[in-house]
C-alpha cells in the first residue's frame, strides 16, 4: 500500500499511471508443526488492491471484507477425522521504517474457516467467520453437517494411511485510520500457525 502526502498528489497520479504500483502488504508467515498437515498462502493482503490511493492525514480506513476479491485464503491439508488448532498473531500496525509515531497506521485483523469439505470456490460462500478479538480456534478438519459425533481417528499403525481432506483459512480487515504519516509503503505481518 502506499501512502502519499497531498502534496505529491499529482505527481503520484503521474506515476501510477506511468507504472505498475508497488502496494501496502500484509505478509503471512504460515507454520504447521504436526506430521501430515501442510498449509499453502494465495498471497499477500494488499490494501490498494481495495483502495488504489490511500492519502496521508485522511483519517480514512479502508477495510477488506471476506466477501472482497483481496480476501487472501490459506488452504489446510490433513487428516480429515482429526482437529486443529489454528493461531493467528497480527502485527497491530503496518509501518514503514523503524514504525513509531509517523510511521505506523493501525491494522485490525479478521479472518474465517471453511471446513465442510468443500471447493475453493465453494467455500469462501460458506465460511464461518470468527468475531473480533479471538484469535485461536479449534476445529475439525471436516464438520460433520448430520448425525451422530464421529467416532474416534483411527490410531496410527503400519501400512494405515488416514483420508486427507482440504479445511480453508481467509484473512482480511481493516487498515487505519490513516492519520499524519509518512508517504511510502508500509507492510506488517500475519503469523498463523496450524497444529493438531
Amino acid at each position: 500500500m502506499h501512502i502519499m502526502s497531498r502534496r505529491g498528489w499529482v505527481l503520484a497520479l503521474t506515476l501510477l499511471t506511468a507504472s505498475p504500483v508497488v502496494a501496502q502488504r500484509i505478509n503471512f508467515g504460515i507454520y504447521t508443526t504436526s506430521q501430515g498437515l501442510s498449509a499453502t498462502v494465495s498471497g499477500n493482503l494488499n490494501f490498494n488492491a481495495k483502495q488504489p490511493i490511500i492519502a496521508s492525514n485522511s483519517n480514512t480506513s479502508v477495510t477488506i471484507t471476506l466477501n472482497d476479491d483481496a480476501c487472501q485464503w490459506i488452504e489446510i491439508t490433513g487428516d480429515a477425522t482429526r482437529d486443529i488448532t489454528i493461531t493467528i498473531t497480527p502485527d497491530p500496525y503496518l509501518t514503514i521504517g523503524a514504525g513509531g509515531p509517523g510511521n505506523q497506521i493501525p491494522f485490525t485483523c479478521q479472518f474465517a474457516y471453511s471446513n465442510l469439505g468443500s471447493t475453493l470456490s465453494a467455500a469462501k460462500g460458506v465460511a464461518v467467520q470468527i468475531p473480533g478479538g479471538f484469535t485461536s480456534i479449534t476445529l475439525p478438519m471436516l464438520r460433520r453437517t448430520s448425525g451422530v459425533p464421529a467416532p474416534p481417528p483411527t490410531p496410527a499403525h503400519g501400512g494405515y494411511t488416514p483420508p486427507s481432506i482440504k479445511a480453508y483459512l481467509f484473512l482480511y480487515g481493516t487498515l487505519g485510520p490513516v492519520g499524519n504519516v509518512s508517504a511510502g509503503y508500509y507492510t506488517g505481518t500475519v503469523n498463523v500457525s496450524v497444529q493438531y
